[in-house]
């Protein structure tokens, strides 16, 4: 699960690339990804570029990835998340985060 928090700059991927990475490593991939955006309100433009490195170095790390967000950007960045990444992508409501883990769990179940 990752929870993004308010705006992300350069300086928040480096904090949080090296921790990832050592996650992805314990791991057999692909795994599934919750990513928890309620909170988020966006990024710096330096944040954005890290951001996008990082989704193209990792675009074969998911199996699916669930979206739970809050605002109407949140769903459209679900939508452009689907050129980048492999594995599935689906947005849930805020109140729907029980749903978006049963949806996760099911890649789990068929691994």
């Amino acid at each position: 699960m990752i929870h993004a928090n308010g705006w992300l700059s350069a300086a928040d991927y480096d904090r949080f690339e090296t921790e990832f990475a050592d996650e992805l490593a314990r791991r057999a991939l692909p795994v599934p990804l919750l990513l928890d955006m309620r909170r988020f309100r966006g990024w710096t433009p330096r944040g954005f570029v890290r951001d996008l490195q990082w989704d193209i170095r990792h675009r074969n790390a998911f199996s699916k990835i669930a979206v739970v967000g809050n605002a109407r950007w949140h769903k459209w960045i679900t939508a452009a998340g689907r050129l980048l990444f492999r594995g599935q992508l689906k947005y849930f409501p805020a109140t729907d985060v029980q749903r978006a883990e049963q949806w996760l769990a099911e890649a789990a179940s068929r691994a």
